[in-house]
């Protein structure tokens, strides 16, 4: 884990439980709530990834009805990946991590808003047997390469929690975040690319990023099926 996201994960981890704290001390809450204190849940549309489907499962605990203390954890998961034939990477290895604090907002019984911050990281790595690349201003071109894809960052959302069932929810959210993008590589017989027999990869889906740190602003988003564990 680096040091970027443990640092976005201890400012969501201070900021919940100092949120925890003032309720405990008794400011009146604006409305009775009466919350679940342990879900499972699931993200369906992350097997749908085109880059790096995965099962993504994480528990939600709450301390206190207002605050919500939310882990997850994916692991690669191809069968439904519909554009894995139609790359060349190989012995992909990738997992998604992501650490949620939340603020609730009830509305009703059925119903609840809440506002929450997160830190996520996925790990990636692949090999490519030919492939180019650019370097400052020039384009690079190899016979094999291994390729670590780092992305981690962190993000504030806006969601929903509307109930189901007895026990189901469905969990949706939008928000806006920043994202860093960490691309290594590690080739094999490392040239100056020929204009003619070193053309650039034109398949955006097996195309490979250029090396170095890129940061940018980027939408952050959540659709989860949530199930009581403990009431």
């Amino acid at each position: 884990m680096t040091s970027s996201f443990l640092l976005a994960a201890a400012g969501i981890a201070l900021s919940t439980s100092a949120l925890a704290q003032s309720q405990l001390a008794g400011l009146p809450p604006l409305r009775q709530l009466h919350s679940e204190r342990l879900l499972l849940k699931t993200s369906p549309l992350t097997l749908l990834d085109p880059s790096t489907s995965a099962l993504m499962l994480g528990l939600e605990f709450r301390p206190v009805p207002r605050i919500g203390l939310e882990i997850d954890y994916g692991f690669k998961f191809t069968p439904l990946q519909l554009f894995y034939w139609n790359q060349s990477k190989a012995n992909i290895r990738y997992q998604k991590f992501k650490l949620e604090g939340r603020y609730y907002i009830p509305r009703s019984e059925r119903q609840q808003w809440y506002v929450a911050a997160e830190a996520f990281y996925v790990p990636q790595s692949y090999d490519l047997k030919s492939g180019t690349y650019e370097r400052g201003d020039e384009r690079r071109a190899y016979d094999q390469a291994h390729i670590e894809r780092n992305v981690r960052g962190a993000a504030l959302k806006a969601g929903m929690m509307r109930r189901l069932g007895q026990r189901f929810w469905l969990d949706m959210a939008l928000g806006l975040g920043v994202r860093q993008r960490e691309v290594r590589y590690q080739t094999l017989n490392d040239r100056t690319a020929n204009p003619i027999f070193d053309a650039p990869n034109q398949n955006f889906l097996a195309a490979t990023p250029d090396p170095g740190n890129k940061t940018r602003l980027a939408p952050a988003g959540a659709f989860r099926i949530g199930y009581t564990l403990l009431k």
